[in-house]
């Protein structure tokens, strides 16, 4: 006689203290891919080859959530540096309007690049920058310039750090997955021709002995 084991066995829940309830029966969940793994007749070798296949898709896109977490930790320290940098070496100093509006206006925002001259890191400036379209020469306009004088951009917020990192270890996480699924349907795809074409073969032969 086989004894069934655990995981094949049903579970009976019931209350004992009531003849009238209901009992109902549980079964344990059964992977067929594995089962697909184990010696049965039934089973032909393509099958078992997609059930290999499969089961290995699963498993490199299990192990990459911990590869993915460690890609994004990095990502995260390596740009909160950055950003840290920008803060320390960008500053924003005033800047004098010294000429009218140039030709280039952008309408949707209301600014137009006027020439202008700043003082930063020890010496004089001048160039190019935005300014609102009724700036006039002789105004003021705050702009963030380098830690040489140089016109740049504003510091990037050190929480931006975060959304990188995230994005990094999802695009690097949802590319292994995505590797992995190409190969299990590229795989399915295979083995259906090769048993499409077995298939094939033993209807002819079929087909020819009957006659």
């Amino acid at each position: 006689m086989t004894v069934p084991r655990p995981r094949d066995r049903a579970m009976s829940v019931h209350t004992p203290a009531d003849e009238g309830m209901e009992s109902f029966t549980v079964r344990l969940p059964r992977w067929s891919a594995f089962r697909m793994l184990r010696r049965n007749p039934l089973v032909r070798t393509s099958d078992r080859i997609e059930a290999l296949v499969v089961a290995l898709a699963v498993a490199v896109s299990l192990l990459a959530v911990p590869v993915a977490g460690a890609v994004g930790t990095a990502v995260h320290d390596s740009r909160r540096d950055v950003y840290i940098q920008q803060h320390q070496t960008r500053q924003l100093v005033a800047a004098t309007i010294t000429a009218d509006a140039a030709a280039q206006n952008n309408a949707r925002t209301n600014t137009t690049m006027m020439a202008a001259r700043w003082s930063a890191a020890g010496a004089e400036h001048s160039g190019a920058v935005t300014a609102q379209s009724a700036t006039k020469p002789g105004d003021q306009v705050s702009i963030w310039v380098d830690d040489k004088g140089a016109l740049t951009d504003a510091p990037t917020s050190t929480s931006r750090a975060g959304i990188d990192a995230v994005t990094a270890a999802l695009f690097m996480w949802a590319g292994v997955t995505a590797a992995a699924a190409i190969l299990s349907a590229g795989t399915r795809a295979a083995v259906d021709r090769i048993r499409a074409a077995r298939w094939q073969r033993a209807i002819d032969t079929l087909l020819r002995d009957g006659h």
